[in-house]
């Protein structure tokens, strides 16, 4: 059931680009898209969860890291990447978060996992089969220092947020973190709204119906239920487990796009679905990470 569930978000969060993208042709900026999916978030969660309100403040510290790693920064850093480089640059840098948290674990949980020759293996598959899925025929990088460098910060970001949940995970209720997370990465988003923002006229965008229907889906579905869904089954498979499953983000992505906006599937995209496949089943298989 917990495979399942981490599935799932990622193939919401495969998705997400198509409404992100909708709602920036219809007037709405980064920072915008973050503090209203979040508040919308919160706002639905409160009521089902409202207990614990404040926690001993060094637990407290915690969250707020939580917020900042997993909602403000992550998202800015993404969507500010995109105004620097190519998307494809940052679909391949951001894609291989799973190979930063690993890196990351052996680094600060010694002992947590061991890097086998099978895990190994299995995560260079997954980056071979990624690549292919992003390059999709066209052997084309364009680098642009900036850019690549803040998409290698978000998916830094979502690895730190990775560790930081390990610590408090076991210790409150996914709920809690949830809905704590979306609280801060509201209050540390806020900053964003006041650089260089200018007002809109946010009745006549926000009563438009592919933005209401767009913005519910982000608010309610990618950010409440994906990421209470996650941080359930984080707990259950283990941080490294969970993270490769994002591997298949690209390809969400690659047929989302495929279907929707009608782009291309080539044969290097097909050969890069099952590389990424068979990489995530042999490095999950056994990983030798514990599970609750």
């Amino acid at each position: 059931m917990y495979w399942f569930l981490a599935f799932f978000c990622v193939i919401v969060w495969g998705t997400t680009f198509i409404s992100s993208k909708v709602l920036l042709l219809h007037g709405l900026d980064p920072e915008e898209i973050l503090l209203l999916r979040f508040g919308l978030a919160y706002v639905c969660l409160l009521p089902c969860y409202h207990r614990q309100i404040w926690l001993p403040w060094r637990q407290e510290l915690w969250m707020i890291l939580l917020g900042v790693l997993g909602g403000s920064l992550y998202f800015m850093t993404e969507n500010a990447a995109l105004r620097y480089t190519l998307a494809t640059n940052v679909s391949l840098i951001a894609s291989l978060t799973p190979l930063y948290t690993l890196a990351l674990m052996a680094l600060f949980y010694r002992g947590y996992t061991r890097l086998t020759p099978r895990l190994i293996a299995g995560v260079l598959m997954a980056v071979a089969g990624v690549f292919c899925v992003v390059m999709n025929g066209h052997i084309l990088l364009r680098l642009n220092p900036l850019g690549d460098f803040l998409a290698l910060l978000s998916g830094l970001c979502w690895s730190f947020y990775s560790l930081a949940y390990k610590h408090v995970g076991d210790r409150y209720p996914a709920l809690l973190i949830t809905r704590k997370l979306f609280f801060w990465g509201l209050v540390t988003g806020l900053p964003f709204m006041l650089i260089g923002h200018q007002a809109k006229d946010y009745v006549a965008i926000l009563s438009q119906p592919t933005v209401a229907g767009n913005l519910l889906f982000l608010g309610l579905v990618a950010s409440l239920a994906c990421f209470f869904v996650w941080n359930v089954a984080v707990k259950h498979l283990g941080t490294i487990r969970t993270n490769n499953l994002l591997y298949f983000n690209p390809l969400i992505t690659l047929l989302t796009a495929h279907a929707v906006l009608g782009e291309p599937l080539t044969w290097m995209s097909l050969l890069g679905m099952v590389l990424t496949i068979v990489g995530v089943w042999w490095a999950t298989g056994r990983s030798n990470e514990p599970q609750a």
